[in-house]
């Protein structure tokens, strides 16, 4: 498969989880919004591919939610999940789909997505919690060699 940057579809995976988040509504009742607001905001429209990646991420974290929190809680070592800022659990439930479930994605480049986008829309502490919990999930898993290297 060809590389390609998918920052776009993961920040637009990560702005509908939200949405669904706050509002409380269905992802029909929310994805026009969003792609309305990333449309204004980039003076165009969301790539097809784009829109079709984002989407896919949506849809395995909704079927893997409970799983996902799981393991967040357990890497979260005193973390309670309902005081964990929402973006941070949804950045994090985004990379370990990733991880889980898009094999052609490197490791280091889920690792350092969500490093970048917690960056750029959560707390100045958020970026580092998630690097934590990201790394020792990949390390535990043997995505990581020791030098913390790629390895899949």
């Amino acid at each position: 498969m060809k590389s390609v940057n998918r920052r776009s579809a993961r920040v637009f995976a990560m702005e509908l989880l939200y949405s669904m988040e706050i509002t409380k509504h269905p992802i029909g009742d929310c994805v026009e919004g969003v792609l309305a607001s990333i449309k204004e905001a980039a003076k165009k429209e969301l790539p097809a591919e784009m829109k079709r990646y984002g989407m896919s991420l949506v849809d395995l974290v909704q079927e893997h939610r409970a799983e996902l929190e799981a393991i967040i809680a357990e890497k979260s070592h005193g973390w309670d999940l309902d005081r964990m800022a929402v973006l941070d659990k949804i950045i994090l439930c985004i990379a370990l789909t990733e991880l889980q479930h898009e094999p052609d994605v490197p490791v280091k480049v889920v690792l350092e997505e969500a490093v970048q986008i917690s960056n750029k829309f959560s707390t100045k502490d958020s970026s580092r919690f998630i690097n934590g919990i990201l790394n020792q999930y990949a390390r535990d898993k043997g995505m990581l060699k020791d030098d913390r290297s790629e390895e899949r």
